[in-house]
């Protein structure tokens, strides 16, 4: 009974509350307030949480297989056709131009000295790479250059005897009618100035020894008929035999030199079978070195329209000489 007494007691109170201030603001002379409505906050709409875009995983490109490269076909290498190679011909030795040869513009002069005198011959050319003084005997069998002639006259004093004027100091009495001459070369051949005689005052007349009879026309002088650096010298030996030197100047500090027997086979040839070479090379005017270089060598020499052939067994060549 009590509990449902208290809401009705709770609801009889209320009422009772409202008629009170009802009659409060309803008196005379009394401003009823402004009813304030309560203004409701607004309920706040919930924001949606965003969607989460799901991001699409990327597609793999598929790489492409690689394309393989394309096998070359080999291009066969035609055979060439081998190219037959022509045999040159053997080019012949070069013929030295006469106009290239040197040219001599003066001639020595004869000198008259004292014994133990000095004198100089003076020479002039053109077109010259050397020079050479030779001395050539009173009876002209011998023919020495001026290196050689220091040796067959030691007291003498050969000054220059490579350049083209030569002086002699201390002339001896023994060189009595010798005669000089220059030689004068370059790469196209030789030539010889005149030759100038030297008399010795005082000295005993040179008396000129009786020709021996030439052997076949081998005896004598000759030099190539092309290049003049070779020298050949025949000289009477005995029956039937003939001494021959032979000298070939390279350059004026180098020449090669032959020493043989010649026997006659028969009236226009000769053999020889025991040759000798070597070879001198010149450090100044009386200085040089020899390379001795003996052997047994073979050759022949023959007379052909009056020209001297000379063959060299050992090289195969063949050289000819004119006389000088």
């Amino acid at each position: 009974m009590k509990k449902k007494l208290l809401p009705v007691t709770l609801l009889v109170l209320a009422a009772l509350m409202l008629s009170a201030c009802s009659i409060r603001y309803n008196a005379p002379g009394a401003q009823a307030p402004a009813a304030t409505v309560p203004v409701a906050a607004p309920t706040p709409v919930p924001t949606p949480a965003p969607t989460p875009v799901p991001t699409p995983a990327p597609t793999p490109v598929p790489t492409p297989a690689p394309t393989p490269a394309p096998t070359p076909v080999p291009t066969p290498v035609p055979t060439p056709v081998p190219t037959p190679v022509p045999t040159p011909a053997p080019t012949p030795a070069p013929t030295p131009v006469q106009s290239n040869l040197p040219r001599v513009t003066k001639d020595p002069g004869s000198e008259t000295v004292p014994v133990n005198g000095k004198c100089q011959f003076v020479t002039r050319y053109e077109n010259a790479k050397w020079a050479e003084w030779h001395f050539v005997s009173p009876d002209g069998s011998r023919d020495l250059d001026y290196t050689q002639a220091q040796t067959e006259f030691p007291t003498l004093k050969i000054i220059n005897g490579y350049a083209k004027d030569m002086t002699l100091e201390n002339i001896p009495e023994a060189l009595n009618g010798w005669r000089v001459y220059c030689r004068f070369s370059n790469d196209s051949g030789a030539v010889n100035t005149g030759t100038a005689s030297i008399t010795v005052q005082g000295a005993q007349p040179v008396v000129q020894p009786t020709p021996q009879p030439q052997r076949q026309g081998f005896e004598g002088r000759w030099v190539g008929e092309i290049a003049s650096r070779c020298q050949l010298t025949m000289s009477y030996k005995g029956e039937g035999s003939v001494y021959v030197d032979i000298s070939w100047s390279g350059s004026a500090f180098e020449r090669a030199r032959w020493n043989m027997t010649a026997d006659v086979y028969k009236d226009d040839i000769m053999i020889y079978e025991d040759g000798h070479y070597w070879v001198e090379t010149y450090t100044d005017n009386t200085n040089y070195t020899v390379s001795d270089e003996a052997f047994g060598g073979t050759g022949s020499f023959y007379l052909l329209d009056g020209k001297l052939h000379w063959v060299n067994n050992q090289t195969g060549e063949e050289t000819v000489l004119i006389p000088a």
